[in-house]
């Protein structure tokens, strides 16, 4: 493999990863804004559907958090290591280490968090939608 070829295929996944990360935050921003302006006026919604609704808010809210420090940290790691890679173009160290093995476990971490709480999240919401549903 060749260095153009893994630059290239680097640059498809973090694509990949950009673009799923926003579909991501379209789907848990709509789904907490609409979810809120329709349930929040609502007093007919049983005690336990109101707990589901409440984690399914609370777990899409923690699906943006985790996929905004899953950026954050990408995005940190990637600096560091263009300032070592600068350092050691300019002499000043002898190599630049590209492995950063506790960042990226933290941007694995946080988007796996991110996917689960998303899906439990969803999940949540539409379980409740069909249970008020259910009951009008």
């Amino acid at each position: 493999m060749s260095l153009e070829q893994f630059n290239s295929h680097q640059q498809d996944i973090r694509a990949r990863v950009d673009s799923l990360a926003k579909a991501v935050f379209v789907l848990s921003g709509g789904a907490l804004s609409i979810s809120i302006g329709i349930f929040s006026t609502s007093r007919s919604i049983p005690e336990c559907v109101q707990s589901i609704l409440k984690l399914s808010w609370w777990s899409l809210t923690f699906t943006i958090l985790s996929l905004v420090m899953m950026l954050f940290v990408g995005i940190a790691r990637d600096y560091l290591f263009g300032e070592q890679w600068r350092n050691q173009l300019d002499g000043k160290i002898e190599t630049a280490n590209d492995r950063h093995p506790v960042t990226d476990l933290f941007i694995w971490l946080f988007a796996t968090l991110g996917l689960v709480t998303f899906m439990v999240g969803y999940i949540a919401l539409a379980y409740v939608a069909t249970s008020v549903l259910g009951n009008t």
